[in-house]
């Protein structure tokens, strides 16, 4: 892992789409002398620039179908199922756009460039799923990405650090062991004496504080990773100096599990470290480049889903009587209410006994509503909200007040989620699935923290990119 521009990026995953785009050039490149010494007629500019901004499209849309996520990319079932639906998707629209181009502006479609977008794309799956292969099995068994890493402490948020290491699979990380600080068990035991607990058989060490330095250059580790929750007194300062100048990175727990995990841990965030650490600064620059941002995006989103926003309407009107849009009282920015616009997927009557979530297969849901939901048309409409400026495209999704205030309540830091406008999808929406009960929306909290105090241009155009892979999955948080 490394940042990027604020944002935490893995390392093999930018491996990957760096490889995957050049090689598609290439490969590109070599298709198209082929066929030229076939007699194939092609328009020239594949010979150039055509071919890099398919390389781009092809691997940008791959990136949307969650192909260089971490949790997709070491499963070769989960390579194979979302390559057979983006390939044939991108490759529609690569002839697709052949055809607006060479026939309707230029007046001259040329008929060998689909069969070339054709042999192409299809040449690349087959290649793409050899190579991906060969790198699955290249993280697996060699240590080229292994990180050798240990964790100092063996309370909770080691604990916790298992738990992560083991929900996301994080076949880069090998964690050598967790330290217990201390005199060995046994006046006779070795100088770093290693036991397996037989709760989770986690490998621990019994580490003098003077000896720290010499276990990890002993042991080969590279990162050293400060989970103790007792600090005064008993942290080797020493030590973990003598480890840092031996070129040994040390990380605070707060640090790793938010490089890890894409989240803020919201049970150990405290106001210092808020105040302290780089982020939840949202400055001029920062708030005109989202703005202008904004504007662009939710204009062209009116403009390009217009024939489907009509459509959607006509449904909603033949289905069930009332309003086709929905209004409801949202909390945005530092808190202010304002009401946000949806379409109507529910019946008029959805709140006749009052409020309460919006639960997944909820029975008050309209068969349209069902399906604008899934596909998150229901959304659309809020790109007036943003043009008028009480939400934003990207950002954290805005609550009704009167769960907020039982939610405020219950878990530390929820109202500091309002310290950025709304917006339509968020980190949150990406990374959580569905969820409507307290747990859930801490949880999702944690996501919009991390959001909040590495936002900016680039954060929002993943989260975008990734959100398209939420709607064709029907995955991700409402």
């Amino acid at each position: 892992m490394f940042r990027l521009l604020n944002h935490y990026i893995n390392g093999p995953a930018l491996i990957l789409v760096s490889a995957e785009t050049f090689y598609f050039a290439m490969q590109s490149l070599a298709i198209y002398k082929i066929l030229t010494m076939l007699n194939f007629h092609i328009h020239p500019d594949f010979n150039g620039a055509r071919t890099t901004y398919m390389a781009f499209f092809t691997t940008t849309s791959m990136g949307c179908a969650g192909l260089y996520n971490r949790q997709h990319f070491v499963k070769y079932m989960d390579v194979i199922s979302r390559l057979i639906v983006i390939l044939p998707i991108v490759l529609i629209i690569m002839i697709a756009a052949l055809f607006i181009k060479d026939r309707l502006v230029d007046g001259a479609f040329v008929g060998g460039s689909s069969i070339f977008c054709l042999i192409t794309i299809t040449v690349f799956s087959l290649t793409l799923l050899i190579w991906r292969a060969g790198f699955i099995k290249m993280i697996d068994n060699t240590d080229i990405f292994k990180r050798r890493i240990v964790i100092l402490g063996t309370g909770k948020r080691a604990a916790n650090i298992e738990k992560l290491s083991a929900d996301h699979q994080h076949r880069t990380i090998n964690i050598i062991g967790y330290i217990r600080l201390g005199d060995a068990p046994t006046e006779t035991a070795a100088p770093y004496e290693e036991c397996r607990r037989t709760e989770n058989r986690r490998t621990e060490f019994w580490v003098p504080s003077s000896d720290l330095s010499r276990f990890c250059l002993d042991h080969k580790v590279e990162e050293v990773v400060v989970a103790s929750m007792e600090r005064r007194g008993q942290l080797p300062v020493k030590d973990l100096l003598a480890c840092k100048f031996r070129g040994i990175q040390i990380t605070e727990y707060s640090t790793y599990w938010e490089r890890e995990s894409g989240q803020v841990d919201p049970d150990e965030v405290c106001p210092s470290w808020m105040v302290f650490s780089n982020g939840f600064s949202v400055g001029i620059f920062r708030s005109f480049v989202k703005r202008a941002f904004d504007i662009v995006v939710s204009s062209l989103m009116l403009l390009m889903t217009l024939p489907l926003t009509l459509t959607t309407a006509l449904l909603i009107v033949c289905e069930s009587k009332g309003p086709v849009f929905y209004r409801q009282e949202r909390v945005g920015l530092h808190g202010a209410c304002f009401n946000v616009l949806k379409f109507r997927s529910m019946s008029t009557d959805a709140e006749k006994d009052g409020p309460r979530w919006a639960m997944k297969n909820d029975s008050r849901v309209t068969r349209v509503g069902n399906f604008i939901r899934k596909v998150r048309i229901d959304e659309i409409p809020q790109a007036l909200n943003v043009l008028m400026g009480s939400m934003s495209f990207v950002g954290p999704r805005p609550e009704r007040p009167v769960f907020v205030k039982v939610l405020a309540e219950k878990i530390p830091y929820y109202n500091e989620r309002h310290a950025i406008k709304p917006g339509i999808t968020g980190w949150a929406q990406v990374n959580y699935p569905y969820g409507a009960t307290e747990h859930d929306a801490k949880m999702k909290l944690a996501y919009d923290l991390y959001s909040i105090k590495n936002g900016g241009l680039f954060l929002d155009i993943i989260i975008m990119t990734q959100t398209v892979k939420a709607v064709i999955w029907n995955s991700g948080a409402r």
